[in-house]
């Protein structure tokens, strides 16, 4: 080795240490920032649940919560937007309800010997869930009581115009409390696959029976159906009676939502709270704005956070939201890739790379997603607006959760899970500073391509 290639790697050693002990300073100086913050978001989460209780969607006591919750971001931010609108805050009791009642005109028309007439009311219910899923409007909402829901969003601007938008979210109305009655017999009849499972019964009886009619010549008369369309459509009957026997149609107690989701909260104000004093400290965004934003009605199909990307769709330029929901243990932390009860995909290249910011910096969070009729939370609503989103949830598909309990109390949040999620928004925020971020492949996320050798 001469000596220039000596220098040359006696250089390289040197600034290697150099950088070691600025990696490790850095580490010192962002461990102890994250547990002060983290402090900060458990004791705002244990003032929150105490002063404001339960919350029902679309309430006098959500819309309380959405002006608590301004005031502490006006603490922050000088942009500071409170907002309401009308939603339906029973639209999950009443679309079951409905299907109660077109599950039994389904049946009554094919034991008459009308079974096209049963199928027509089945696709009438169809086409009004495919209103609620897809459509954010399906017909029976003319039937449905409505309730005034409040938002509320903080915004830090960016240095210089604007290329990119970080949105963290959370919601701030509670679940109402599961009561179940005892029994596994009873916990099977108000299971929400027993309904639709007999609605799904009770259509197959009715395609069977005009397939029957069509081929005995007595389709426009009144028949009894055969022996065996008859037995399937008192399977579809009785499951009926007992699933609703056990559906509780009164409104009942709302939970605390301390986790789900008042710890989402929290860290969003908490968020906030580290940009504003970041930017007082000239250590700002230049180019990326930040919303700060806590939703209502996400309890009742997430309608709070579908009005607010109506309404402020001017905001999302190359948005990207990280949203926060039910964050109670730091070992069951998962990035979403499907919402919406199984039927909206979220980014996963987006989640992929929250992923890997987290186990960069020693965090387990995995990959999860939310399967049919699983539930669904507001990331829904920011990729339905074309907004690159995943939610960091802590109530992983499969596993019970304090959520929608009355043991939903700030006890059940772990400071550490906190912890974790302001460090890894912060982190996704800073991606611009350290010039981390890089251009997705061509071939990332959801894209398929046909490879050709030409």
């Amino acid at each position: 080795m001469g000596i220039k290639d000596l220098v040359k790697d006696l250089r390289d050693r040197v600034d290697g240490l150099r950088k070691r002990g600025r990696t490790e300073v850095r580490s010192i100086e962002d461990g102890t920032k994250t547990v002060k913050l983290s402090e900060e978001a458990s004791d705002l989460l244990g003032t929150l649940s105490s002063e404001l209780g339960p919350r029902p969607a679309a309430s006098l006591e959500s819309r309380r919560a959405a002006r608590r919750i301004a005031s502490e971001m006006e603490k922050h931010s000088d942009d500071v937007t409170l907002t309401s609108g009308r939603i339906y805050p029973y639209i999950g009791k009443g679309m079951m309800l409905f299907l109660y009642v077109f599950t039994l005109f389904s049946l009554i028309f094919a034991f008459a010997g009308l079974p096209y007439i049963s199928l027509l009311a089945a696709a009438l219910y169809l086409y009004a869930l495919y209103g609620e899923i897809a459509k954010d409007g399906g017909w029976l909402r003319a039937f449905m009581r409505t309730g005034e829901a409040a938002n509320v969003h903080a915004v830090i601007g960016s240095e210089e115009e604007a290329e990119r938008t970080i949105i963290f979210s959370a919601h701030h109305d509670s679940a109402p409390i599961r009561k179940e009655r005892e029994g596994k017999f009873w916990r099977l009849a108000s299971w929400r696959y027993l309904q639709p499972a007999s609605f799904a019964l009770a259509v197959a009886a009715s395609a069977f029976a005009v397939v029957s009619e069509l081929i005995r010549g007595v389709f426009w008369g009144f028949n009894l159906p055969s022996l065996s369309i008859a037995l399937l459509l008192l399977l579809s009957l009785a499951s009926s009676i007992v699933s609703f026997i056990a559906f509780d149609m009164k409104e009942g107690e709302y939970s605390i939502g301390a986790g789900d989701n008042l710890s989402g909260v929290s860290v969003v104000i908490t968020l906030l709270s580290h940009f504003a004093k970041e930017k007082k400290e000239g250590r700002g965004m230049k180019k990326t704005r930040l919303i700060f934003v806590s939703f209502d009605g996400e309890e009742c199909g997430r309608a709070g956070s579908r009005l607010w990307y109506r309404d402020n769709a001017y905001l999302l330029h190359r948005a990207e939201n990280l949203n926060f929901d039910g964050l109670y243990d730091e070992d069951d932390l998962v990035f979403l890739t499907m919402d919406g009860n199984g039927f909206v995909p979220l980014s996963s290249s987006f989640a992929s790379r929250c992923s890997a910011l987290a186990a960069s910096m020693g965090y387990k969070a995995g990959i999860g997603r939310i399967g049919l009729l699983g539930g669904e939370t507001d990331a829904a609503s920011a990729a339905l607006a074309s907004v690159e989103a995943t939610t960091l949830s802590g109530m992983p598909p499969g596993k019970e959760s304090p959520a929608h309990t009355e043991e939903d109390t700030p006890d059940k949040v772990s400071e550490e899970t906190l912890s974790r999620a302001i460090a890894i928004g912060i982190r996704v925020a800073e991606e611009e500073k350290e010039g981390e971020r890089k251009e997705d492949s061509p071939f990332s996320g959801d894209r398929k391509y046909k490879l050709s050798r030409y």
